[in-house]
């Protein structure tokens, strides 16, 4: 059972203020009572440590729907990060995404433009853990374009979502946490696709 920390420190308090708790007393009591902080300590570690667990495992074994296990997409990594997606039935889920490339032979990242690539692919996964395993890789040729949507227009009034829209014109809704990471996604996006500011 856990104990409230402020009952243990108004407890130490009064064995350090009060004179019926002179002599030994007034050492063994802030020794145990230093004793079961160090325990609730440990015992909230473990704690985090199997819901870290439990939550890897669940992870590991959710199933994407129409994902394939992911090869070829090269091994340069251009953007990433943590999003929500929305899915048919109108909810956001937790998902990793991804812009990732393959460089042509000779180019490289270091000379600060964009370089030529053999392949990009916008990939969709769970998390970055089960990201070989399954995924869902969109070519960027498959893609037109990307913009924001106000929270109106997402079915639950959502902020910060942008739409990535295929050249047949469905489109993938995204959700950031904030503006600036929105924003972020769409200028990296704009970018692959060579559109944007540079119109």
């Amino acid at each position: 059972m856990p104990i409230c920390k402020l009952f243990m420190s108004g407890l130490l308090e009064i064995v350090q203020t009060q004179p019926a708790f002179e002599g030994p007393l007034r050492d063994v009591i802030p020794s145990d009572i230093r004793n079961i902080k160090q325990l609730l300590r440990a015992e909230k570690r473990s704690i985090v440590k199997q819901m870290d667990e439990s939550y890897s495992a669940a992870i590991s074994t959710a199933v994407l729907e129409g994902a394939t296990p992911c090869s070829g997409l090269g091994d340069v990594t251009l953007y990433e990060g943590i999003i929500k997606k929305q899915s048919s039935d109108m909810s956001w889920k937790r998902r990793y995404l991804c812009i990732r490339a393959e460089l042509e032979n000779g180019e490289d990242l270091s000379v600060g433009k964009l370089p030529k690539f053999k392949s990009l692919h916008l990939v969709l996964a769970i998390s970055k853990d089960t990201l070989q395993r399954q995924c869902i890789a969109t070519p960027f040729t498959d893609l037109e374009d990307v913009f924001p949507v106000p929270s109106k227009y997402t079915g639950s009034n959502a902020p910060n979502v942008f739409a990535v829209v295929f050249v047949g014109g469905s489109r993938l809704l995204f959700q950031a946490r904030g503006t600036p990471e929105r924003d972020a996604w769409m200028q990296k996006i704009q970018e692959v696709l060579g559109i944007g500011d540079a119109e």
